[in-house]
């Protein structure tokens, strides 16, 4: 008997968030013209991996996973805004541990990335909210498959 070896879902969904932050970072980070192709690159294979890790999910549990996508994404959000645009002294100065150049390309890729990855699951909710889910039949064939 032989055994397919396969990571872990979650470690795929890490893996798939590194890749779309390596692809925001590649964007931000880099001056070259020719950026924008690995970049667009790099961050639809990580939305895909995403997505693909929720393929099976029922319309409920991608209600859920979108909530906790957003929730990661906003909680994620709240250093790169104190680094990037500190309003008071006190926000300025909880910023200063985030400051940087590193620091903060790290940040704006890792947000942009749990952005981009909640944006994805958000989409997928509304597609099979509607009755579009991939690997399913579509409302159409639904309705001629009741006809009959």
């Amino acid at each position: 008997m032989t055994r397919s070896i396969s990571a872990p879902p979650s470690a795929l969904l890490v893996g798939s968030v590194a890749i779309a932050a390596a692809g925001v970072a590649v964007n931000t980070g880099l001056n070259s013209p020719y950026r924008l192709v690995p970049a667009l690159l790099l961050l639809s294979l990580g939305v895909a991996g995403v997505t693909d890790a929720a393929r099976e999910y029922g319309v409920d549990r991608l209600r859920t996973a979108a909530t906790r996508w957003w929730t990661v994404a906003f909680v994620a959000f709240l250093p790169y805004a104190l680094a990037a645009a500190p309003e008071s002294a006190a926000a300025a100065a909880a910023g200063d541990a985030f400051a940087g150049p590193i620091v903060g390309l790290a940040l704006e890729s890792i947000v942009g990335a749990l952005v981009c990855c909640a944006i994805a699951l958000t989409v997928l909710y509304g597609f099979a909210r509607y009755g579009i889910h991939p690997g399913r039949p579509s409302p159409e064939e639904r309705l001629l498959a009741d006809d009959e």
